[in-house]
């Protein structure tokens, strides 16, 4: 089992001065892709939490283990070298990021201990604004270990996802929106006057995408929750509290406005896929409605799972076992990245990610991704538009611009990996 621990040492290098000339394109004219890779040496984390009208906390969650342990003199302690850098830019026509700032953490305690450290960073971000934060992890011993990730910064409302903070019933930080079943939480909010949080619940099942050649019409949420009730704030903080059912709690602070901090309970184990049952529903990305009918109708999941890939691989144990691994990897990182209202791989980029693979190329702009799988300007490139939904409960909904002309791409993408 995991242990969650504080930061032991910084040291810090840079903070609030420009680090470097960049490229001079535009921030939604940079290739983005590394976000999304599934060769990162690590995956990490992210929180905001928006202290006060000037400065913001960025929270991250490594895993030491990822980390080389290294000794810094001959025959001296063993020391990880973690680096931490990020770029702070006022919109996605920026060229150049207005404040960087960067740290080195060193560990020396944590050698063959698969344990979390929390580290957090102050960053100076005003109200109100909307910004883009982008923060690279990298292990210094090894300059080619370094993966990032996007953050959106939204301070434009006093209400909204990031004035509030999850934290274990220990006072330490909690990641990503979803919690499962006995996890108790205690909610933090930014404005300590307030005295009340409104608690809406929805039990709600959602569809799975569809291939990206079919039309499907949008989605019109109703706001009108299964359960209604409140909690009540000590200086800004509430009691613990935990999700006990399936489905989406919205927290608001402002039941005038439909902004505020949206929490998940999924099935356990989220977000990674622990038992066979889990296993199943992920492949009707991958076989007809009869096929699919066949396995959910056997008694033993497990069975079911193992004689579909070792169909695929020909009888070939090895190749079969590569060829889940990578597959559920895959729907593992669609979970962590892509969730909104519901689980990223049910989610379009979820099923994309899936299906094609990492990007080749991606590019942001506010309300848009584009997805290129070969090369941005080659005509023989697979390139996929996703716009962001508007949606009360996730800043994360990005809905797949849809066309026919993914028909053939999409058939061989799925023969390819039927046999």
């Amino acid at each position: 089992m995991n242990l969650r621990r504080s930061l032991l040492i910084i040291a810090v290098l840079l903070s609030g001065t420009l680090l470097q000339a960049q490229s001079a394109k535009k921030l939604s004219k940079q290739d983005l892709s590394g976000a999304y890779s599934e060769f990162s040496f690590t995956t990490f984390e992210t929180s905001v939490f928006h202290k006060n009208d000037s400065l913001s906390k960025v929270f991250l969650n490594l895993q030491l283990d990822d980390f080389a342990f290294l000794p810094d003199t001959m025959g001296g302690a063993l020391k990880a070298y973690i680096g931490v850098f990020y770029e702070l830019y006022r919109d996605w026509d920026s060229k150049l990021p207005y404040d960087t700032g960067s740290l080195v953490v060193i560990d020396s305690t944590s050698v063959g201990k698969a344990l979390e450290m929390i580290i957090d960073l102050d960053v100076e971000i005003a109200y109100p604004s909307q910004q883009i934060l982008i923060v690279t992890l990298s292990d210094l011993s090894d300059p080619e270990k370094r993966t990032s990730k996007i953050i959106p910064i939204h301070k434009v409302i006093k209400n909204g996802h990031q004035n509030f903070k999850l934290t274990d019933e220990n006072g330490f930080v909690l990641f990503g929106n979803a919690l499962q079943k006995d996890r108790y939480f205690r909610l933090e909010y930014s404005d300590t006057s307030v005295s009340k949080v409104f608690i809406r619940y929805y039990s709600r099942t959602f569809p799975l995408a569809k291939p990206p050649f079919v039309l499907v019409k949008d989605v019109t949420y109703k706001f009108e929750p299964d359960s209604f009730y409140t909690i009540n704030l000590e200086q800004g903080r509430s009691p613990l509290l935990e999700l006990p059912y399936n489905g989406i709690y919205h927290f608001q602070t402002d039941l005038q406005q439909p902004e505020g901090l949206t929490l998940y309970h999924f099935d356990e184990g989220f977000p990674v896929v622990n038992t066979p049952a889990q296993a199943v529903a992920p492949l009707r990305y991958l076989t007809t409605q009869r096929e699919y009918d066949q396995l959910i109708k056997y008694k033993d999941y497990k069975v079911a799972v193992d004689s579909f890939w070792l169909q695929r691989a020909s009888n070939k144990p090895e190749r079969a076992k590569n060829m889940i691994k990578r597959y559920y990897m895959r729907v593992e990182t669609a979970n962590r990245e892509f969730t909104s209202y519901h689980e990223g791989w049910k989610t379009d980029r979820g099923l994309i990610y899936i299906i094609y693979g990492p990007p080749s190329e991606v590019y942001r702009e506010e309300n848009e991704e584009e997805w290129v799988y070969g090369e941005r300007g080659n005509p023989m490139s697979i390139k996929f538009y996703f716009s962001k939904a508007d949606n009360p409960f996730s800043e994360n909904d990005f809905r797949l611009q849809r066309s026919a002309s993914y028909k053939t791409s999409w058939y061989i993408a799925i023969e390819n990996w039927r046999r």
